[in-house]
């Protein structure tokens, strides 16, 4: 059943605003779409599963209780939840209050609620499954138990601001220091670093039920993890706080304030305490970090949170693959195994916008497992009866991260890496390092990495391997905060070119200086598809000041899919940069890798080149241009209603009134007209009142305006410009949508006026917009176009005239004439739906898709190309392209 959900929000805050005790749950559950017939049956008891006197209950959906004021609302759901009518009838929420608290269970999603009664309009989308057709939605991971750890989270933060001030910076990062710790002793206590449960049972058993005193016990806490065994100072504090290790590595060291703890904190504290810790990997605290961070923060930030494959894309490629050819071709040589131990315990590895440290701990955890396979193959071949640790340390991995809690939870979450890989090291060999006491964790660095010195926060050593790697923010020009537009600003001086770069181009640009301090140094990012597009690609690789044939390895856009709360899924590419040119390049596209000799900027096969505007068309083709410019104020436009009236008063205004033709008239069947003036008719047109009101109108509109606008006053009975055709236009819109399979191509008679919202072909043939149609065409203008939010900008200066098009013999233009005019047939047969409907890839009419595919097979085969993919479309298009910059191919 369909229902308004502000309906329900409504229909709660009414309720709650006045309770009546006696009407509560049955006006409740109207809210929620209950029938009439239903409350009358449970009213008078026909429909009611329950046996105890005020309690109501409806099978599979609800079991309602009220309680005397000052009773354990909780502790009564809780017990409830356990009562055989529960069981028996399939109940799924349990919910008690007594009108100024209520609590509730939902049993299938294993969720609670505790709120205040008169703030249960919030928590609507708690209860939404009592509707028919409604479901929580269910949050995937590669590990199910870090979602219920980051929602757990996400709701003690929640509490813990309710009832603390967190008004001034030192008081954030208190919290986001005490969270940090907190999240150890919860990793601690199921992982073996302190006994199982061993927080959790102490907070039970020695704190009050009021929450009131739980700052004190982890003020005590933090004193006896900083404190080493047997020390004077410790054996000062009660004994259930020394029996807690020395964890020493600075985690516990600074005297933060805690924060105070209500009831429902302390409850949710112990709920957290009760999860499976040792399920959850610390290369996922990224997620729990979301959960909690403010949301308005995280958006500014634009951060994005990474799964292990993406990272593992990135990775891979950049330095793990190298270190696996290095380990195979060290084969059973002991010389050469023991220089890899060398090589995996001086390279680096630098995230300069690290967040949570995701690609730091999954680097460090394959490093360790590379390690391993080291040692047990010099075990294998060894003489000597020789013991050997792990090298690897944490002291090799650098980042770089702006918000505090961030840059907390990274140094945390490295901890607990070496932690796990200590216990995977013991479990191959038998032995390992002792995790406590902990030593000092990775080079992670609170700031804004922009305007840190990186050769400061990773010192280049020319003896040493660093790789630079990350997912750095991703905004583009139009959606950068001020603070962002100053940081492109400080990392781009002296440059002019640099505003229309997306956000991460300052990433790419400081990996590029790094690498130049350090030959050994290398760099894989993640960006956004728009850095591989449109007018990005020349102005990204002028600001870098590197050969492109520089790309040691891309991956062409794909979808973003992250372990976040909210997933990014926003298309993105990964760029691998070396300073040195690399013998063999790697491509990934379509989940297939290819080997290449170089890969172009458009993360396309082939020799380096950027497409750059033209003025004039690189292939034999005509001109295109943009429509008419009007520049009058919108006072010479008419809507279908203005031009009626018009006609009906003055009849005589007809031949001066055309239909006008832009990308929103072409796409959504909008219909606008103009008044249409030539010089030698302008006397008979300001005979007419309303027309003359009108040129009156545009001529106070350019006196007013700019410089432009006012060398057009002597003819303001005009657009700026009046270019028409003969017979016919082809045109295309300024903009597309962009999941669009082919451009929508457009086509009017010379009656019509076009407006600058679409690039116009005068009289062409009919052959070109065959080809304009074409997939072809349309690989190529997503690749070199711009973009205007998510959608593609077509722009004539370099999506049409670099277009590169062949030689197209007279019989081929005739076939791409007559598959021209099927596809305008086609179209008119669908005259219900606009162009934007028919070209939504979700709702094309079998029939256009039809007609394009004949149209690409044609076009297909005038490139030489037989059943192509995109991506060798792009690839002999580049080079036809590069073969005509450089005036060899021949037309």
């Amino acid at each position: 059943m369909a229902i308004n959900q502000g309906k329900v929000i409504e229909a709660l805050e009414s309720i709650c605003k006045d309770i009546d005790p006696s009407e509560f749950i049955y006006q409740f559950l109207s809210a929620y779409g209950a029938a009439k017939t239903t409350i009358s049956r449970l009213r008078d008891g026909s429909r009611n599963i329950a046996t105890i006197s005020g309690d109501i209950g409806v099978k599979k959906q609800l079991y309602f209780r009220s309680v005397e004021k000052g009773t354990d609302v909780y502790a009564c759901a809780e017990a409830l939840k356990s009562e055989s009518v529960i069981t028996a009838n399939d109940i799924r929420f349990v919910v008690v209050t007594d009108f100024d608290s209520l609590v509730a269970f939902d049993l299938k999603a294993d969720e609670s609620l505790d709120t205040d009664i008169r703030l249960l309009d919030k928590q609507y989308a708690f209860f939404l499954p009592l509707i028919a057709g409604y479901e929580k939605a269910v949050m995937y991971s590669e590990h199910p138990a870090d979602i219920k750890a980051s929602e757990k989270m996400g709701q003690l933060f929640d509490l813990i601001r309710e009832r603390n001030d967190l008004s001034k910076p030192e008081d954030i990062h208190a919290l986001n220091v005490f969270l940090t710790r907190l999240l150890f002793c919860f990793y601690a206590e199921d992982t073996g670093i302190f006994t199982q449960d061993q927080m959790t049972k102490a907070i039970e058993s020695t704190t009050s039920i009021t929450g009131e005193d739980l700052d004190q016990f982890f003020t005590d806490l933090f004193t006896a993890l900083n404190l080493p065994d047997g020390s004077v100072e410790k054996a000062k504090l009660a004994a259930h706080f020394q029996a807690f290790p020395y964890v020493n590595g600075g985690l516990f060291r600074t005297d933060e304030p805690i924060p105070e703890f209500s009831v429902k904190a302390r409850r949710l504290l112990l709920e957290c305490g009760s999860l499976s810790w040792a399920e959850i990997n610390p290369d996922i605290f990224g997620s729990m970090f979301q959960a909690v961070i403010d949301q308005e923060q995280r958006g500014n930030l634009g951060q994005h949170y990474t799964s292990i494959s993406n990272i593992m894309k990135v990775i891979k490629p950049l330095f793990l693959d190298k270190l696996w050819d290095a380990v195979h071709a060290a084969g059973g040589n002991e010389k050469k195994l023991k220089q890899l131990l060398v090589r995996l315990q001086n390279l680096r590895v630098f995230d300069p916008a690290c967040g949570s440290g995701n690609f730091l701990i999954i680097a460090y955890k394959e490093l360790r497992r590379i390690e391993m396979v080291v040692i047990d193959a010099l075990n294998s071949i060894s003489a000597q009866d020789e013991m050997y640790y792990s090298g690897i340390s944490l002291s090799q991995f650098y980042g770089i991260e702006i918000d505090d809690f961030a840059h907390e939870v990274a140094i945390l979450s490295l901890w607990l890496a070496e932690h796990q890989m200590n216990l995977e090291f013991k479990d191959k060999f038998g032995y390992a390092d002792a995790t406590l006491p902990l030593k000092e964790s990775g080079n992670i660095i609170a700031g804004n990495a922009l305007r840190l010195n990186w050769a400061e926060a990773c010192p280049p050593l020319n003896s040493q391997e660093v790789y630079i790697c990350g997912n750095p923010p991703f905004q583009g020009a139009k959606r950068q905060s001020p603070d962002q537009k100053q940081d492109m600003q400080h990392v781009f001086t002296g440059s002019r070119t640099y505003k229309n770069l997306d956000y991460v181009s300052c990433w790419f640009m400081l990996s590029v200086k790094s690498m130049r301090l350090n030959p050994k140094c290398e760099t894989a990012l993640v960006a956004t598809s728009s850095i591989v597009q449109g007018d990005q690609v020349g102005l990204l690789w002028d600001q870098l000041d590197i050969e492109s044939e520089f790309i040691t390895f891309g991956y062409t856009p794909f979808k973003w899919i992250s372990n976040a709360r909210q997933n990014a899924g926003v298309s993105c590419v990964i760029l691998g940069l070396s300073c040195n040119k690399p013998k063999r390049c790697k491509l990934y596209t379509s989940e297939v890798s290819l080997n290449c000799d170089s890969i172009t900027p458009y993360l396309t096969k082939g020799s380096p080149l950027v497409v750059r505007k033209r003025n004039d068309p690189i292939s034999k083709i005509p001109d295109m241009i943009y429509g008419n410019m009007p520049l009058e104020g919108g006072h010479l436009k008419l809507e279908r209603t203005e031009a009626s009236e018009l006609l009906a008063a003055y009849p005589a205004a007809e031949r001066f009134i055309f239909p006008l033709i832009g990308g929103n008239e072409f796409l959504n069947n909008e219909q606008r007209f103009v008044l249409w003036i030539d010089d030698d008719d302008l006397e008979d047109a300001m005979a007419i009142p309303e027309i003359s009101r009108r040129i009156a109108a545009v001529r106070e509109f350019r006196e007013n305006g700019g410089d432009v606008a006012r060398t057009l006053v002597s003819r303001s009975h005009q657009f700026r410009y009046r270019h028409r055709a003969k017979s016919h236009y082809i045109f295309l819109p300024c903009t597309f949508s962009e999941g669009r399979e082919y451009l929508q191509v457009g086509y009017a008679n010379s009656n019509y006026i076009t407006l600058n919202s679409i690039q116009v072909l005068l009289d062409a043939p009919l052959f070109i917009l065959a080809l304009l149609s074409s997939k072809m065409h349309a690989v190529w203008t997503k690749s070199t176009a711009g973009t205007l939010e998510s959608r593609i900008r077509y722009s004539n200066l370099i999506c049409y005239n670099t277009f590169p098009v062949p030689s197209i013999k007279d019989t081929d233009q005739q076939l791409l004439e007559t598959l021209a005019e099927n596809l305008l047939l086609v179209r008119e047969d669908f005259v219900e739906s606009t162009v934007a409907q028919l070209y939504n890839p979700s709702k094309m009419p079998k029939e256009l898709k039809d007609a394009h595919k004949e149209i690409d097979k044609a076009v297909d085969r005038i490139y030489s190309l037989n059943s192509p993919t995109d991506e060798l479309r792009l690839h002999a298009m580049l080079e036809m392209y590069e073969s005509l910059t450089k005036g060899v191919y021949l037309q």
